[in-house]
């Protein structure tokens, strides 16, 4: 009677290899350093500029302010929304009318151009012998 192969042992050791290897990534990638988390400022053509140094504290407006208070039970700064006096002071622009029809970049002819187009007759289906 011809037995069947198993592949016990080589399905074994590549558990085994998968099980350790996931441990030992699990240690490394615990034990390692981070890095803070950096932003880079970038031109219009993707070209790294430099690191951005801004401050990373959030900017909160007067109702996220509240709601943080209430949850965290702590004083949180808030900034007021700031309101260019430049920006009021721009009178409305006049509105674009346009018309109805598009206008004619071609002169016209006096007399229109008909172009003739061929007749088509019934298709004539001719026997094969």
């Amino acid at each position: 009677m011809n037995q069947k192969k198993t592949y016990k042992l080589p399905v074994s050791i590549c558990a085994a290899v998968l099980f350790f290897g996931s441990v030992l990534l699990a240690i490394l990638m615990e034990t390692r350093e981070m890095a803070p988390p950096r932003k880079y400022a970038v031109d219009m053509q993707g070209a790294v500029v430099g690191i951005d140094t801004t401050s990373k504290i959030p900017v909160l407006t007067k109702e996220e302010a509240k709601d943080v208070e209430v949850k965290v039970n702590k004083k949180v700064e808030y900034v007021e929304p700031v309101k260019p006096a430049a920006i009021d002071n721009v009178p409305e622009p006049d509105p674009i009318v346009l018309p109805s029809t598009p206008p004619s970049t071609v002169k016209e002819d006096p007399v229109p151009v008909t172009k003739e187009l061929p007749e088509i007759g019934a298709p004539k289906v001719e026997k094969v012998e």
